[in-house]
């Protein structure tokens, strides 16, 4: 079934989350299925009014795997979380404005795949089997685009590594690197150093995002 891309992000609501709190499963009409017949979506989620359904979750670990090969190292639950904190992060960043993200982008990133040709038949398969049309991928490429940049102004950007800490993560692990702490070896250090604390922040930001926001999880 090909849903348009309204059909699929009607769901993306400012609506009052006591409005939703009722339902727990959604029907949508299907234009390709026999009279009468519906596709029955679980109600999954509801963060800050927007309502997030079992399919869009599906549709997200799907590309996902287009996307970022490999990363299905995660746990069903995991995923789910990880699902629910990139909405978070996405509102955030569309709520403050601090990054934008054009056509060109999307374009690029959907050009890059294309080039890889099993991976672009992979996408194929995926979009048929799925029913989503090209305008529900760069809609979905266009979210994953602006957590990233929003994590890179918001997180990344303020994360400083001082060179004292190299030198001690250095010595305390210089029987394992087994090389002296030339310029290599200190920018390995300091990306390992950085993401670290990109991840400390990052939770802290998801934790308060969670404190303020208003998230129900219907059973």
């Amino acid at each position: 079934m090909h849903r348009s891309h309204s059909e699929r992000m009607a769901w993306r609501t400012s609506t009052p989350t006591a409005r939703w709190r009722v339902p727990i499963v959604l029907a949508v009409f299907a234009c390709s299925t026999p009279v009468g017949a519906v596709l029955v979506d679980k109600l999954v989620a509801i963060v800050n009014g927007e309502i997030l359904t079992l399919q869009g979750f599906e549709d997200h670990l799907a590309l996902r795997e287009m996307y970022q090969p490999g990363s299905d190292d995660l746990d069903r639950q995991q995923a789910f979380q990880r699902f629910v904190d990139q909405v978070l992060l996405r509102q955030e960043a569309l709520r403050t404005r601090i990054v934008q993200v054009d056509d060109a982008e999307v374009s690029e990133q959907i050009h890059a795949l294309d080039q890889a040709r099993e991976r672009g038949k992979a996408l194929a398969r995926v979009m048929q089997e799925r029913g989503l049309s090209q305008r529900d991928v760069r809609a979905w490429i266009r979210d994953q685009l602006v957590v990233r940049a929003f994590i890179d102004r918001r997180v990344r950007l303020f994360v400083r590594i001082p060179d004292n800490q190299i030198v001690q993560y250095y010595e305390d692990h210089q029987q394992t690197i087994g090389k002296p702490l030339d310029e290599a070896v200190r920018a390995q250090i300091r990306r390992l150093l950085t993401e670290r604390q990109v991840n400390l922040r990052l939770t802290e930001l998801l934790e308060e995002l969670r404190r303020r926001g208003n998230l129900d999880f219907p059973p």
